[in-house]
């Protein structure tokens, strides 16, 4: 008779959770301890270990259902497992049925990140392969037995790259064929997409935010010639402390700044008591796109810290979020969001607040054009600053005078300098 395993209780509050990602298919052997699948909950995204080893016979709902904790998740057939080793000759008495395994904790997917070690083979005598669940799904998705492959990752943990090594000898090098001819859906087709895991969830934030939050944009130029200037003096110096200075942490610092004179903008709202929350500490998000989806990595008390500082630690941030490692803290917790579509080349944007954060920065793209100083046409790079607000609580001559403080700033970046802290 197969074991029936119902989703544990995945945290404290959490009745429900949404199925990411099978990580085996009906059918499939399983050992105690593999992972089984990702759930994605209000909080967090976990992956689920399987409690006992046998042959998965059912698994209950697919990717996008809504499973409520202690109803059936999958089914394992005990029987199934794979043989014990061979006892001693000497008689012994028999052994009981085994006992199902209670269900172990759910492992969160942003693990801390693994001290660096020599890469091994990921072996079913290590237990579970080592990897993301992102490279597990995709090893399933084509068929890749992660047991076989050999992690070239820190502590030997697989990385996409492995899987495409054990995908093709020659995997990563496209046929001309297939480089000529792009793909498309042939006329009077359609395809269908099912919204799930992290792409829900930005979904239903962004609704949750509209429609709570009454958004208004205010746009303002400025001129970055200095800012650019500034940056390009100090990169080399940068890099000699291993740090990749970009502008976001002046424009971060700058937003620190400007919060000593609008501290009503470094807030959330409690909703509930319908109360606005100014905080003390600046916890600024920037937004990360990964191949999982958008996240806002939070760099924490930005008004204690030096422009280098602040470089190292987003720099670090973005970097567990990219590859899977960030902590909880890493992604809560902010109180200003910024985000950038300069590298893409936008230059205008209109952002959605990050509830419940009272005010997002937009930052875009950079560019050299013809203004007039002085009376005279010289070259200026310009770039445009549009932040949006919650018009519950901040004015729109609040948001101005905001926006106009940043622009002074960051036209005279050599006064960030200063800060000591």
């Amino acid at each position: 008779m197969a074991f029936v395993f119902e989703l544990p209780e995945i945290g404290e509050g959490v009745v429900e959770g949404e199925i990411v990602a099978w990580l085996v298919g009906e059918g499939d052997t399983i050992q105690r301890d593999a992972p089984l699948c990702e759930i994605m909950t209000d909080k967090a995204t976990v992956e689920i270990s399987s409690p006992t080893s046998g042959t998965v016979s059912k698994l209950h709902g697919e990717p996008g259902d809504i499973v409520q904790v202690h109803s059936p998740l999958a089914e394992i057939d005990e029987s199934g497992a794979p043989a014990a080793a061979p006892a001693p000759k000497a008689a012994a008495p028999a052994k009981p049925a085994p006992k199902p395994a209670p269900a172990p904790a759910p492992r969160p997917v942003a693990a801390a990140p693994a001290p660096k070690a020599a890469p091994r083979s990921a072996t079913l005598a290590d237990g579970p392969p080592k990897a993301t669940p992102a490279v597990r799904r995709r090893a399933h998705e084509e068929g890749v037995n992660l047991h076989a492959v050999t992690g070239t990752g820190p502590s030997g943990r697989i990385t996409h790259a492995d899987v495409d090594g054990a995908n093709s000898p020659n995997a990563g090098v496209l046929p001309t064929s297939a480089v000529a001819m792009p793909q498309v859906h042939p006329s009077g087709t359609e395809e269908r997409v099912k919204i799930i895991g992290l792409r829900r969830k930005i979904a239903e934030a962004m609704v949750k935010s509209k429609r709570t939050a009454p958004h208004f944009t205010y746009v303002e130029e400025v001129d970055g010639t200095e800012l650019v200037a500034l940056r390009k003096r100090l990169k080399e110096r940068a890099a000699k402390h291993g740090v990749k200075l970009s502008y976001l942490p002046f424009l971060m610092k700058a937003a620190s700044v400007a919060f000593r004179e609008f501290p009503n903008v470094n807030a959330v709202m409690d909703e509930d008591k319908f109360e606005l929350v100014v905080k003390g500490d600046h916890n600024i998000g920037v937004s990360i796109e990964t191949p999982n989806g958008l996240f806002v990595g939070v760099v924490r008390n930005i008004e204690q810290k030096s422009i280098l500082r602040i470089a190292a630690d987003l720099q670090a941030v973005v970097e567990r979020v990219r590859n899977g490692t960030a902590s909880r803290e890493d992604l809560t917790g902010g109180t200003f969001t910024l985000t950038s579509t300069g590298n893409v080349g936008g230059v205008l944007a209109t952002p959605i607040l990050n509830h419940p954060e009272v005010a997002i920065l937009g930052f875009n793209a950079i560019r050299e054009r013809p203004m007039v100083v002085d009376g005279n046409i010289v070259a200026r790079h310009m770039f445009y600053l549009s932040p949006s607000f919650d018009h519950r609580v901040i004015d729109g001559a609040v948001a101005a005078r905001f926006t106009d403080a940043m622009k002074s700033i960051l036209e005279h970046p050599e006064n960030l300098l200063l800060e000591l802290v």
